[in-house]
């Protein structure tokens, strides 16, 4: 798939946007609606006499609840969530400022409420369900490989295959697209911080100081590398956030919080359901695929470190913990952009329409014009090395974990490296030859079979939570 794109990226980049454009209207109401139906499915299991239903896993170690939700968060996020934070308002904005049916005060409603429920509730659920599809199956059969056909227990060599490579592929296609948006993120930072033009070789230089960085807590393991890591980032995000309320817009952003949630509250079905606009097709849809992807990899992980939990635990905690830290960042971070929109000081919906910076330049310039702005952008560039570090040693450390025969045996050091330096290479290569797009495509493209996979898996846990009890 790589060679394909990078052979031509110009010419892929509209081919796969294409075919993206074809299949996201067609198969839009299974992703909206599947997706609802898998927070439902989740929520009535939670709740039910199965949720005290424990998860046992040998050779694992049992983690405290904070360790587990930091864990959990570092590993779902990254750094996309700060740089979508701060400009994906924009999106909807430019979108529905050009609808009739809007007014200046539903588009700009709208514009704050669209990051959260994309990062919200639903999206956790998407990555919940593997967890407990592949907690239960592992439970009860503890032999099995940590992959699709080691969980839903296929014998057939063909459709082993297939389903291996499914789960292989889109680990490292929505990997890729998270660090084809996370090194020029992180490049842009440091040119900002010190004051330097930026250019391949501080391009190449953070690449390979992140890959360091993550290859080598990948390599000494979740107790001692992505464990710390974890817990570390977390303090200091909550402690970047908390300085951005205080510094910043502090009423306005505290506010405009409040009337955000209290709209998406009113309107979170609508917007779960409704289809044939364009928001739901070319992002919402977008989205839904893109959390597909992540999912193997996000379930995979939180399976590895969830020994000792209940279903209960497992399922309440991804969803709303996750959905909670994904709020705090887009209310703050959107509603401090937004400020500087309305007052003038910055005119990003233009400046994004019209082309004029680039989206990662925006996120930088976003958080330089704050007092103290210099000293913010250390703080943030630290937060956006350790997301990323802790996002892909978790999926390095997930994919040497589905290389082993079976789910008992530890992962391979080696074999963490290897898949850390394979998830590199890629998306280096195509952030060089513009074809980030086409990743993009590509990865939508391939989260389709998803969709079916997921029921197999709701299946299974139909079938193991009931012999489990």
């Amino acid at each position: 798939m790589s060679i394909f794109v990078l052979a031509n990226p110009e010419t892929t980049s509209k081919a796969l946007a294409n075919i993206y454009t074809i299949l996201s209207i067609k198969f839009e109401t299974i992703f909206l609606y599947g997706s609802f139906l898998i927070l439902f499915f989740l929520l009535i299991l939670a709740i039910s006499r199965y949720g005290s239903v424990k998860i046992s896993i040998k050779n694992k170690n049992n983690y405290s609840m904070i360790s587990w939700c930091s864990m959990l968060f570092a590993a779902g996020i990254g750094a996309t969530l700060l740089y979508w934070s701060t400009i994906e308002w924009i999106e909807y904005f430019n979108i529905l400022s050009n609808d009739p049916l809007y007014d200046k005060d539903k588009v700009m409603q709208y514009s704050r409420t669209y990051p959260i429920f994309h990062w919200g509730p639903t999206a956790w659920a998407i990555y919940c369900l593997p967890v407990v599809a592949f907690g239960l199956a592992i439970t009860k059969k503890p032999n099995s490989s940590l992959t699709f056909s080691g969980i839903l227990n296929i014998k057939n060599i063909f459709f082993k295959t297939i389903f291996d490579v499914i789960f292989i592929g889109s680990i490292i296609c929505a990997a890729g697209v998270g660090l084809g948006l996370s090194f020029p993120l992180i490049s842009s930072v440091i040119s900002k911080i010190f004051e330097i033009n930026r250019s391949i070789t501080l391009d190449m230089t953070t690449i390979i100081l992140c890959s360091s960085i993550f290859a080598t807590s990948a390599y000494i393991g979740i107790q001692n590398g992505i464990k710390r890591l974890s817990n570390i980032n977390i303090f200091i995000v909550l402690i970047f956030l908390f300085l951005v309320l205080i510094i910043g817009p502090t009423s306005y952003i505290l506010d405009n919080s409040i009337k955000t949630i209290v709209f998406y509250s009113f309107e979170y079905l609508n917007l779960s359901l409704s289809s044939g606009t364009k928001i739901s097709i070319d992002w919402t849809v977008f989205y839904w695929a893109w959390w597909f992807a992540l999912a193997p990899m996000v379930g995979t992980f939180l399976v590895n470190i969830s020994n000792g939990k209940t279903l209960r635990q497992i399922i309440l905690g991804t969803i709303f913990i996750g959905s909670a830290g994904c709020a705090l960042s887009m209310l703050i971070l959107s509603n401090l952009s937004i400020f500087q929109f309305e007052s003038g000081i910055l005119n990003a919906p233009t400046m994004i329409y019209e082309n004029v910076i680039t989206r990662d330049a925006l996120v930088v310039t976003t958080i330089g014009n704050l007092p103290y702005g210099e000293f913010l952008l250390v703080i943030f560039a630290l937060i956006l090395i350790i997301f990323l570090c802790t996002t892909y040693d978790s999926a390095s450390y997930v994919l040497a974990s589905a290389s082993m025969k079976k789910s008992s045996i530890k992962s391979s050091k080696s074999l963490r490296l290897l898949f850390a330096f394979i998830m590199v290479i890629q998306p280096t290569l195509l952030m060089y030859l513009n074809g980030v797009d086409s990743f993009k495509w590509i990865m939508v493209i391939c989260s389709i079979p998803l969709i079916f996979i997921f029921a197999l898996l709701i299946y299974s846990i139909i079938k193991n939570v009931h012999s489990i009890k």
